[in-house]
């Protein structure tokens, strides 16, 4: 389930390969300021009995930090209002003396969509909901009404920067937004409950990054991941939590992978930025035909982590302030675009090799950006490291695997190393441009 669309796919391991296939995929739009609940849940329900009728498990994953509010009787009492709602960034500013704090306790990079955040501007909103109500991140929330089993999945709830460095949640980080502790520690991935359908609902790695480096397949000793959708996450895996004043200068953030392992890696606005230009900018070729046609001689880019680009209700106006002046056609800001996003990545992997005490030598792009040919060979470029494309639906991969993992008779590493069989893959080499 992804923030701007849901599918399911069904998958099968035979003969040390994973195969799938996406059935079914819907937009996702919020109705107001929350997401439609109703169209998450009737998708639940649909990949619900489309896993009966095959005999099949299923996991369900999505976006980090969103999360809707049940009381104690099951009933919605408070839908789940989208990360990019302005009254986040409020908190997120009034909250600004607690940021060392808070990374020192949790590792988690600071952001406005935090759920930390989210409660501060939910309890503002209705005093009387943190005593009425228990929140739910959105795979939980879905898992809940498949089942009826409440629980909190650790990938998932490392999101949130209420989750402690050793895996469980941080009493301090609740007195701070004056939100009552919950009564359910964050539990490893991996649990299987039966729905009232009788379908086995895994307990995958549900944030979808979480899946998403699952589904990279086993990565070598030097490889980065770039997951890139609406967000571009880069990072790589530690064994361990990395909460440094580095760390904590460069926004690195330390997530909780399905094995325990810890994905430490940065959010870069991804192609939340393209996409809207394109779109406004009426282009009326697809995003990855018209970064085809970028002018490569047009040199001025902006910076996506510009907080004027966080939600603007014009893009090409806002990145147009930043530029100084706006571009004169659409091939000059394809450029712009592409060429800012790259160049936002490739600064930032100085400081993670810094920062983690060893050198990136390849980096794997998955996701919806690893469809892009020419996103990927200006990537090495920029960054001047080779640059391995695929899986597009690493997260799906991700999501497979941890079922296969969880329910079947393979262990974890036996699986990913199926992943890595299936994996068709593209390689960009730096061309010195």
């Amino acid at each position: 389930m992804g923030a701007t669309s849901v599918r399911y796919a069904i998958g099968q391991l035979q003969d040390g390969k994973v195969t799938f296939e996406v059935v079914r995929q819907i937009a996702n739009e919020p109705r107001g300021r929350c997401w439609n609940i109703d169209l998450l849940v009737g998708f639940c329900r649909e990949a619900e009995s489309y896993a009966k009728e095959q005999g099949a498990t299923l996991g369900v994953d999505s976006w980090g930090v969103d999360h809707g509010f049940l009381d104690s009787s099951g009933n919605l009492v408070c839908g789940p209002v989208m990360y990019r709602d302005p009254s986040h960034t409020a908190k997120y500013q009034e909250f600004a003396v607690h940021r060392r704090k808070l990374f020192e306790l949790t590792g988690i990079a600071h952001q406005p969509f935090n759920t930390l955040y989210q409660l501060a501007a939910r309890k503002e909103e209705d005093p009387t909901l943190p005593s009425r109500s228990q929140w739910h991140l959105i795979p939980d929330l879905m898992k809940f009404y498949l089942t009826g089993v409440r629980s909190h999945e650790w990938t998932q709830a490392s999101t949130t920067q209420l989750m402690g460095l050793d895996g469980h949640w941080c009493s301090e980080a609740f007195d701070l937004v004056g939100w009552p502790f919950p009564d359910r520690q964050p539990v490893p991935s991996g649990g299987t409950a039966l729905s009232s359908n009788g379908v086995s609902i895994v307990s995958v790695a549900s944030h979808d990054t979480g899946s998403a480096v699952l589904g990279v397949g086993a990565l070598s000793q030097g490889d980065a991941y770039l997951n890139v959708g609406t967000w571009a996450l880069l990072g790589v895996v530690l064994d361990k939590p990395l909460a440094t004043p580095e760390a904590e200068s460069g926004g690195w953030t330390n997530e909780w992978g399905f094995d325990g392992t810890i994905r430490f890696l940065k959010n870069i606005p991804g192609f939340y930025v393209i996409n809207r230009l394109h779109d406004e900018l009426g282009v009326r070729e697809s995003v990855g035909q018209w970064l085809e046609t970028r002018d490569k001689a047009y040199t001025k880019r902006f910076d996506p982590h510009d907080t004027s680009l966080y939600n603007p209700t014009d893009m090409p106006a806002a990145c147009a302030a930043l530029l100084g002046v706006a571009p004169s056609n659409s091939a000059q800001w394809a450029q712009a675009a592409l060429g800012s996003l790259v160049d936002c990545i490739a600064r930032n992997l100085p400081h993670l090799e810094k920062t983690i005490g060893w050198n990136v030598q390849r980096i794997r792009v998955v996701g919806g950006g690893s469809r892009s040919r020419v996103f990927c060979q200006a990537l090495a470029d920029a960054c001047q490291k080779p640059v391995l494309a695929g899986p597009v639906e690493a997260t799906v991969l991700g999501n497979l695997a941890a079922q296969f993992a969880s329910v079947g008779d393979q262990c974890l590493d036996s699986v990913l190393t199926a992943v890595t069989e299936s994996l068709h893959l593209d390689e960009s080499q730096p061309t010195g441009e």
